[in-house]
């Protein structure tokens, strides 16, 4: 039988190699392919510029979008309402969606993958809102480290904890790049295993065969909604070997919850959260959502023995996206869940400055030794 071209082991300095990890040698992550969009009218040129990350309509004379992490008005108008109603038609027509009076704003995906907002009045003064988040460029993990997002010494470390099935969660505030580190994340995932994802809008994509891409079904007339919490629930019963929530924003926390503490590991998924601490008391609300009846220490406790790493992602003022903070839930004293860090980010004015390790040695490690994963003398200290 043929070795999968996945299956090579990445050369790196010797010194820094982890013992027991196979990892995958700069793999190539699909990007979107060419397909017919509507017509955005003044809006196509802007789409096509592969630099723009965000697009937002505010009113018929004020256009932004985002580049490298900043915000830059368009020096371009609509020639009024008739215009800005095409637009917002073409959308809808060639998606199918509904915006009206009584369902007043919507959320939706263009053919290329991008996701639409729009918000009609009553709910915004003046015409329609329009938000276009886009997802022109899919990153690997060496090329999130060419772009100073994290090092070589933190990608070694989460290469091991994904090998051995460690239970992550991505934090970070909007825009900071969550769902650009999951997608170079899942691209170290071992090929051996089967992976479902479960999204709101599909926007996780993964180069792996046995991959499985699950999407909640919004309510129409005609039928009711399928959530998130529905969908994990059903998900445990597909023989996964991993699971990727790409957002936890719901009820869906306490499924995933119980998962983890039922013995299904390699969990992944992604919560907004300004800190690695606040994100476990929002972990620790979301459950509540299911009003299940348990008290607040009962999940407290069940966070601090299921989850094993907090991966928190930071956009800066200057426009740059760090992992500034990586660590691990360590358990409970008291009554409050306890974490250590083990990586961090020195502040730099209105940047981020050089990456720093804690000297922290992870618990974890002697689980990761006891399934053959080994790290070299010194690995978690600074040189």
């Amino acid at each position: 039988m043929a070795n999968h071209p996945f299956d090579e082991d990445e050369k790196t300095d010797p010194n820094l190699q982890v013992k027991g990890v196979i990892s995958p040698k700069n793999v190539n992550v699909p990007s979107a392919p060419k397909v017919k969009m509507p017509d955005l009218g003044i809006l196509n040129s802007i789409v096509e510029d592969s630099s723009v990350t965000e697009i937002m309509i505010n009113d018929l004379r004020n256009i932004y979008v985002e580049r490298n992490g900043q915000l830059e008005w368009v020096n371009q108008k609509l020639s009024g309402l008739d215009e800005l109603n095409r637009i917002v038609r073409n959308i809808l027509d060639f998606t199918g969606r509904v915006l009206s009076s009584d369902q007043p704003y919507v959320d939706l995906m263009l053919p290329d993958g991008s996701r639409v907002n729009l918000v009609a009045p009553p709910l915004v003064k003046g015409g329609t809102c329009l938000t276009i988040r886009r997802f022109p460029k899919r990153y690997s993990i060496h090329e999130l480290i060419k772009e100073t997002m994290l090092n070589e010494k933190m990608r070694l470390f989460l290469e091991a904890c994904l090998n051995a099935r460690v239970n992550i969660l991505i934090a970070g505030g909007t825009g900071s790049g969550k769902t650009t580190f999951l997608n170079a994340l899942g691209g170290i995932i071992p090929v051996t295993e089967r992976i479902v994802t479960i999204e709101e809008t599909p926007e996780v994509v993964l180069p792996h065969p046995n991959l499985v891409q699950m999407q909640i079904k919004p309510q129409t007339a005609a039928s009711s909604e399928i959530g998130a919490r529905e969908l994990v629930r059903n998900t445990l019963r597909m023989r996964p070997d991993r699971v990727i929530i790409g957002e936890v924003r719901g009820s869906e926390a306490f499924e995933l919850l119980q998962a983890m503490n039922t013995g299904h590991g390699g969990m992944v998924f992604t919560l907004h959260s300004n800190t690695a601490r606040d994100s476990l008391d929002r972990f620790e609300t979301l459950c509540l959502l299911a009003a299940t009846g348990l008290p607040h220490l009962a999940i407290r406790r069940q966070i601090a023995k299921s989850l094993d790493v907090i991966v928190h992602i930071r956009r800066y003022r200057d426009g740059s996206r760090r992992v500034d903070q990586i660590a691990e839930v360590t358990g409970m004293e008291g009554e409050v869940v306890t974490m250590s860090d083990i990586f961090a980010v020195e502040a730099s004015g209105n940047g981020a400055g050089p990456f720093k390790m804690t000297g922290f040695v992870p618990h974890l490690v002697e689980s990761l030794e006891e399934k053959g994963i080994q790290f070299p003398p010194g690995f978690f200290e600074d040189p």
